[in-house]
């Protein structure tokens, strides 16, 4: 059943609200591109859920309120011939192919080509930064000319994938964070949406009182939602693109079963409460969740932060005193700068990283 609630619109539904959508900007004056054109990517926006795009052209770019992002659409104009081969690699690979999607996700207004364009360019730049850095350091090293090239080379690749893949991820952990921080909102905002519906005010005029009111990103999902209802689609299928677009799981089943009640005339109201004691339920068993994993924790960090370096600072003293040993302590003042400066804020860094990953948000 689920699945069914969240299909693909049907093509006549499409073609209704393609029509409305051209003659409202008729009327405005604005003439309607057929074709490959804004009619074409319109459709994919109503039936596959891809974003709408704020910028439409790489050279849009130069125009983008950010000063960093102007730079690099200027860098990619300048060297667009030399960098389109890196544009393609980038394009060709795996995480590039569901990159749409999480743009639209994530509510970064850039199309697919823009993006790929900003990407190459940060490309191109980490590969420069990492030609000067490994220069730097096999000249610290004083490797002979051939190595010297060939640790450039490698560090500069390594620099330059690096920051591809962490261009082309990003979208996905912004999707990823915001659909958190619509879960984290989600049971006060069913709440407040049952009590207006229990007031008596209509599914919409709620609608627009949560995307005025003070949740966050949830508020800004539901102003995109009355957007797409003001330009003429239906309130079920707007409620549908919008489970569709965010990656919050809470989300979905609050809007799956909404559209059921709306379909077979259930109370509404009711429903949310359900569904917001539900989510409030799993947020507390994640807390709970959360309480037990620190004790673990906090034994592995007693260990790692304090009994560990008192163990091997004690050996090196044991080391160092002028007393007649069996066996020889290998803790010498290199492996105890190596072990202070290098291993440990590594460890402790694991532990915070640790931390964080499995904080309940």
């Amino acid at each position: 059943m689920a699945k069914d609630e969240f299909k693909e619109l049907d093509s006549e539904t499409v073609d209704r609200i393609v029509n409305r959508m051209k003659k409202k900007y008729k009327e405005e004056g604005t003439e309607f591109e057929t074709g490959k054109g804004k009619l074409e990517e319109l459709r994919g926006i109503i039936s596959t859920g891809k974003h709408p795009m704020q910028f439409q052209q790489i050279e849009e770019l130069t125009e983008a309120p950010s000063p960093w992002i102007r730079r690099l659409g200027r860098l990619y104009l300048r060297l667009r011939s030399p960098l389109r081969p890196v544009g393609r690699f980038i394009a060709s690979l795996p995480p590039a192919k569901t990159l749409n999607f999480y743009l639209y996700s994530a509510n970064m207004r850039y199309s697919l080509r823009q993006y790929l364009a900003l990407t190459t360019s940060v490309t191109a730049v980490s590969f420069v930064t990492g030609l000067l850095f490994g220069l730097l350091i096999s000249f610290l090293l004083r490797l002979p000319v051939l190595g010297q090239i060939i640790i450039t080379i490698i560090i500069a690749l390594l620099f330059a994938v690096f920051a591809a893949f962490l261009m082309l991820l990003l979208p996905q952990s912004k999707a990823q964070q915001r659909g958190k921080e619509v879960t984290r909102e989600l049971p006060f905002a069913l709440r407040h949406m049952a009590a207006e519906l229990k007031a008596g005010i209509g599914l919409y005029r709620t609608i627009q009182i949560i995307a005025s009111a003070d949740y966050g990103s949830l508020s800004e999902e539901f102003a995109r939602t009355i957007t797409e209802i003001e330009e003429g689609t239906e309130a079920k299928d707007a409620l549908r693109n919008m489970a569709m677009r965010v990656q919050s799981k809470g989300l979905r089943n609050a809007v799956m079963h909404v559209v059921r009640a709306m379909k077979t005339g259930g109370n509404l109201s009711d429903v949310m409460n359900e569904i917001a004691e539900d989510i409030s339920v799993e947020q507390r068993n994640e807390i709970r969740e959360f309480a037990e994993k620190m004790n673990f924790f906090g034994v592995l960090f007693i260990f790692a932060g304090i009994v560990l370096p008192s163990l091997i600072v004690t050996l090196g003293g044991i080391r160092a005193a002028p007393l007649p040993l069996q066996i020889e302590i290998p803790v010498t003042p290199t492996t105890l700068a190596i072990m202070f400066f290098a291993i440990m804020p590594i460890i402790l860094g694991i532990l915070l990283l640790y931390l964080k990953a499995i904080q309940p948000r």
